[in-house]
Parts: C-alpha cells; sequence; structure tokens
C-alpha cells in the first residue's frame, strides 16, 4: 500500500496558502499564470479559484514542458509553445506554475526562454519540491510542500501517465511501477 504524502484537504490549504501569498507580491498589476503540462493542471486549476478570492488579474496560459522518461528526469528539457500569439508573454509578469521542482532543470530553462522573449518579470511556483535532487543555483519563487526524494503521483503527477487523477498525492509503492 501506498503513502498518501497529502491529502485532499491537505492540498487545498496549501493552495490558499500559496494564493495569498501571490496575491500579496502582485496585487493592483495583472499576472499571466503560465501552466507547465501536463501536470500543473489541477494545482493551477485550484490556484486561479484561490486568486479569484484575492481579485487578482489573472490570465493563463499554457507550455507543454517534457523532460521525465518513467520514474527518472532524462535531464533533457524541451519546449512547445502552445500559443499562437509569439508576443503572448511580452512586458507581462509571469508567474511559471508547476506541479512538482526536482532537478530544477525544467525551470531553469523556461525562465531563460520566457526573460528572452520579452516578460517583465518571471517567478515560478511549485507545489511541492524535491529534497536534495536540485541540480541548479535556481529556488522556486513560491513552494508549496518540501517532499522527500521519494516518486510521487497524483493530483496531476503521473508515472507514465497513470494516477494524474487521484485527489491527493501519494508515494509510488514499487509493486505499482510494473502495474
Amino acid at each position: 500500500m501506498s503513502e498518501v504524502l497529502y491529502s485532499e484537504g491537505d492540498l487545498k490549504k496549501v493552495v490558499a496558502e500559496l494564493a495569498a501569498a501571490i496575491a500579496a507580491d502582485f496585487m493592483g498589476h495583472s499576472v499571466l499564470l503560465l501552466g507547465l503540462l501536463k501536470g500543473c493542471q489541477p494545482f493551477l486549476a485550484d490556484l486561479c479559484r484561490q486568486l479569484s478570492y484575492h481579485q487578482l488579474n489573472v490570465a493563463v496560459d499554457y507550455l507543454l514542458v517534457s523532460s521525465y522518461v518513467g520514474s527518472s528526469s532524462s535531464g533533457k528539457v524541451v519546449i512547445k509553445q502552445l500559443s499562437v500569439d509569439e508576443s503572448f508573454c511580452r512586458q507581462r509578469n509571469v508567474i511559471v506554475i508547476d506541479d512538482i521542482f526536482d532537478t530544477g532543470l525544467t525551470l531553469q530553462k523556461v525562465t531563460a526562454w520566457l526573460q528572452a522573449k520579452g516578460a517583465a518579470q518571471v517567478k515560478s511556483c511549485v507545489l511541492l519540491s524535491k529534497s536534495g535532487c536540485n541540480q541548479t543555483e535556481m529556488v522556486p519563487d513560491y513552494c508549496g510542500v518540501e517532499i522527500p526524494a521519494v516518486f510521487v503521483v497524483g493530483y496531476g503527477l503521473d508515472y507514465n501517465e497513470k494516477y494524474r487523477e487521484l485527489p491527493y498525492i501519494k508515494v509510488l509503492a514499487e509493486n505499482e511501477i510494473s502495474a
């Protein structure tokens, strides 16, 4: 049986705290929340709802970013812009939304890419940060919780496209990897 790290209720509290921190920093400014697909979807949706309670002016867009093969990072980050408009982030306050901060390579590459595209400011917000795995000097601007260096699934996080639908986050058990 897998260990549940964060229940649905725990996640709601973490997301509400992140939204309050973002709203405090960006009150009176518009913000582009840029979700990194696919894992960010539940987190980004809940974060948007929480930000609406703070009446923050937000727009949402997505990038398709991949670096995982199975249960480990390949170290190679691939970015695919989904917007048709090439100037989607120019002179905007952008907050990159990701489900998990692991090696840091994805956020580092996406941040540099957005800066090169002319974003006024780029911040990052992650739900989870995996302890001891960062291979960069980057640190997320907003971080929900730190977890041990284990492979987790649920709430958008997957293992080979499985388990994204779970409303909680759990450690993937060894017997579930081959399932």
